[in-house]
């Protein structure tokens, strides 16, 4: 039997070259049989004891972490809803949960681990998706919860990788066995 599948997922809010601002929301799926060698790449990339954040990193360090996490066996998915009214950003949230829940529910994802957020908005996270549900956009087979990515690298990935969409948006390089595992999809807020 195959173990089901567990995605992990993290945001962004950025500023397009444009000057629009972006709600990305993105979700790594790992094959569960490469889960726990991932998460220790992850510690062993980590530059100090606290959690693995693309903002906290230099040049150097960013080009050692995204060259690594481009030899992690994934898929990564990020729904982009621009242009992002800054008032309505949890707007933004709702729209990007909806369609990446659809997208990992047609993978036959199983589980969605969020970054842990604020109480009142990890319960708002899951008014949303029980709103999907009972609108059948999401199957009740796909659990979403939240996790403390100061105990859980797998949450690091996603924001590596969205950090490294963002470095490639500004003309940076990206890997390309990375930029090929990136999936996006667009949405208006």
């Amino acid at each position: 039997m195959i173990p089901p599948l567990h995605a992990w997922g993290d945001e962004s809010v950025r500023t397009h070259t444009a000057g629009q601002p972006r709600y990305l929301l993105a979700a790594s799926v790992v094959d569960s049989n490469d889960v726990e060698a991932s998460r220790a790449l992850l510690e062993d990339l980590r530059p100090t004891r606290g959690k693995l954040h693309w903002h906290d990193l230099n040049d150097r360090q960013r080009k050692r972490v995204i060259a690594a996490v481009a030899e992690i066996d994934a898929v990564h998915l990020i729904v982009i809803a621009a242009p992002m009214d800054p008032r309505r950003e949890e707007r933004a949230r709702a729209v990007c949960l909806e369609r990446l829940g659809w997208e990992l529910a047609r993978q036959d994802v199983a589980l969605l681990t969020l970054e842990q957020r604020a109480t009142a908005l990890a319960a708002r996270d899951l008014r949303v998706v029980e709103a999907l549900r009972g609108r059948r956009i999401i199957p009740a087979s796909l659990r979403v919860e939240h996790g403390d990515p100061t105990a859980e690298p797998m949450l690091w990935l996603p924001d590596q990788v969205l950090g490294a969409f963002g470095a490639a948006s500004e003309g940076h390089p990206v890997p390309p066995s990375l930029s090929a595992a990136i999936e996006t999809y667009d949405v208006e807020p």
